[in-house]
């Protein structure tokens, strides 16, 4: 919602005026008494600063001691007085417990101050904005300009002295009035700030404040702030308490009834029993967060663990307390896939080596291990996973490595679509065939009817000693870890329960690790010479590979050919492979971003400079660089 604000209004009342301005010796010297917490007459901060600058002794008159001590530590960090060098990071949870008990309180504050020349801000507890609010233009424009935007941190190491920074710094509430700041660009505003704390621990996790122009500060802005912290504080209590409670007492509900591992999620809190602890590792704690973004990830699914095993896992919402709001917390069931299919991979076994096969993570090689032991045993598998993962690959491999003297058919349903009949009576030759290998590939293509079919040719040949392999790419709408669309039943059930083992390929982002073996490995297969540059490397690793292998090679062929000297470099990279937007581009944003990317790439990821020679300011190229999800190396930006 977008809200004004700016000089405090009374409801019912008239505006109040500012407090009457000292007399200086210029009139850019002008400021306003601190109030009557601070009754000394003679302060004059344009003379203290002019002196602390030029290393003189600063009489004790002319400023406030809170604010001479902060322009110490401005001095010891090496602040610089004539530029903002906010850094910027939008990686903050937007559903935090911080944002979820601010937003009410931010929602009333904006409608008092609606029609007024005043930012409503609010931050964590290192001086990085989450939220700004302010509907006054020339306000939001300067704003934008010293970066006081959403991302970017008014820390006082960064800064200097201000009403957050300092605020941060001294634990209490601050006010900062126009000539106090350190930094000349933050001469024109005001601003008074309140920390928020941890309710249970006392801990400052957040701050928030009010910043107005210099000749419109009102001292009524230190009341506000003080008393809208102390309004959020006692939200996180109620609603942290609230959550805490619906969540344990779920998990505890569920321990009586359930012999299942069992996992629960509450904001950044999670609950584990014995079982949960064991089999689960940092990345699948991931893994189950990533499946309560969307609520239908909750169905039951299999999903591969960091360690090669596989597990069933079922979730649902846990309700808060108060009808119609937001989920307390999601509670998971996991239990191991039977021993009998899924053996666990035993620690410090590895997989045999496969030639061209490039993965030595945990789940990959736990892949590798299955695919090998089902093919060597005869069991029927389902190998299913998302496009360009490689599936065929490893089928082909485990084939070779276990039986290469033995016949090894593919049957490609893509072919079925000239002739279902045909395509059936080929599949049914082989299978009749008591030996060698048969493998179904993109039967995701097959329509139901044919699918019956196949279904019954499966069950008529069930026995034979030869492997049969079905491979299935998932939609793109499937969640991850399942193979089940999020819309409809699943495409393929006519025929899944001829399988008796199934085995899923992890996604390429989830095995990152392996990208500096591949990316070796599939250069050298393409026929190149060249050697990423470590800053490449690292854009590889981060980025989201929804094409996963296969887009991998595709993005190498375009560095060989765009690269000028003998390493690849970020810059040869796909500016598309920089990006990670939320929705699909239009022309025009492609061409944006690009443009974007290639300005951060000229200046070696300087923003400042990337925005100038684009002809914007350094907050929009930084709301840009967000919505856009581009993301470069430190090497890059």
């Amino acid at each position: 919602m977008a809200a004004t604000r700016g000089v405090i209004t009374a409801e019912g009342t008239e505006p109040m005026e500012p407090l009457e301005p000292v007399e200086r010796t210029s009139p850019s010297a002008t400021s306003f008494r601190p109030g009557p917490d601070h009754p000394v007459p003679h302060l004059n901060p344009v003379h203290a600063r002019t002196l602390f600058l030029e290393g003189e002794s600063v009489p004790a008159s002319e400023v406030r001691t809170p604010i001479l001590d902060s322009w110490q530590r401005s001095r010891f960090w090496g602040v610089d007085t004539d530029h903002i060098q906010a850094p910027y990071n939008a990686d903050f949870d937007p559903h935090s417990r911080l944002v979820t008990a601010a937003h009410p309180v931010l929602d009333r504050l904006s409608d008092a101050l609606q029609g007024t020349p005043t930012a409503l801000i609010l931050t964590d507890s290192k001086g990085r904005v989450r939220e700004r609010r302010t509907g006054d233009r020339a306000l939001h424009r300067h704003l934008d300009d010293i970066c006081l935007a959403p991302g970017f941190s008014y820390a006082e190491e960064y800064v200097g002295t201000n009403g957050i920074g300092t605020a941060a710094e001294d634990g209490c509430t601050a006010h900062v009035f126009g000539s106090e700041h350190f930094s000349e660009r933050l001469q024109r505003v005001s601003c008074a700030a309140a920390p928020i704390r941890n309710p249970v621990s006392g801990r400052v996790i957040g701050l928030i404040d009010l910043t107005s122009w210099q000749h419109t500060a009102s001292p009524l802005m230190m009341a506000l702030v003080r008393e809208a912290a102390a309004d959020i504080e006692e939200r996180l209590l109620h609603i942290g308490s609230e959550r805490e409670r619906a969540s344990l007492r779920a998990f505890l509900t569920a321990r009586q009834s359930s012999r299942r591992a069992l996992v629960t999620l509450s904001d950044g809190l999670l609950l584990a029993d014995a079982v949960a602890m064991e089999l689960l590792g940092p990345d699948d704690h991931r893994r189950l967060r990533e499946m309560v973004a969307d609520p239908e990830g909750l169905r039951e699914q299999r999903m591969l663990l960091s360690d090669g095993r596989a597990v069933r896992v079922r979730g649902r919402q846990v309700e808060g307390e108060a009808p119609g709001e937001e989920p307390a917390g999601y509670l998971f069931e996991l239990w191991l896939v039977a021993d009998r299919e899924e053996p666990a991979l035993r620690q410090g076994v590895r997989a045999p080596h496969l030639p061209g096969i490039v993965g030595s993570s945990p789940a990959f090689q736990g892949v590798v291990g299955q695919l090998i032991r089902h093919c060597g045993q005869g069991h029927w598998t389902f190998v299913d996973g998302e496009a360009g993962t490689g599936k065929h690959e490893l089928v082909r491999a485990a084939h070779r490595h276990v039986a290469p003297t033995v016949p090894y058919t593919v049957h490609d349903a893509t072919r079925a679509r000239d002739g279902a009949a045909d395509w059936l009576r080929a599949v049914f030759q082989d299978l009749a065939e008591d030996r060698g290998t048969v493998i179904l590939r993109h039967i995701e293509l097959l329509s139901e009817q044919v699918l019956r079919q196949l279904d019954t040719l499966l069950r008529s040949t069930a026995g034979r000693t030869g492997w049969v392999a079905a491979l299935f790419t998932r939609d793109r709408l499937a969640l991850p870890g399942t193979s089940v669309p999020r819309k409809g039943r699943d495409p393929v059930s006519a025929v899944r329960p001829r399988f008796g083992a199934e085995v899923t390929v992890p996604p390429l982002r989830h095995r990152s690790a392996d990208i500096p073996n591949l990316v070796t490995c599939l250069i050298a297969r393409q026929g190149g010479d060249a050697q990423c540059s470590d800053g490449a490397l690292r854009a590889l690793s981060r980025a989201p590979w929804p094409g996963n292998v296969r887009q991998l090679a595709g993005s190498l062929r375009y560095a060989e050919a765009h690269r000028t000297g003998p390493l690849i470099e970020q810059a040869d990279l796909p500016p598309s492979l920089l990006s990670q937007a939320q929705h699909p581009l239009s022309t025009w944003e492609s061409t944006e971003r690009d443009l974007i990317v290639q300005a951060l790439l000229d200046h070696g990821g300087d923003k400042a400079k990337a925005a100038k020679a684009l002809g914007i300011s350094r907050a929009t190229i930084y709301r840009k660089i967000t919505a856009y999800g581009i993301r470069l190396g430190p090497d890059g930006g």
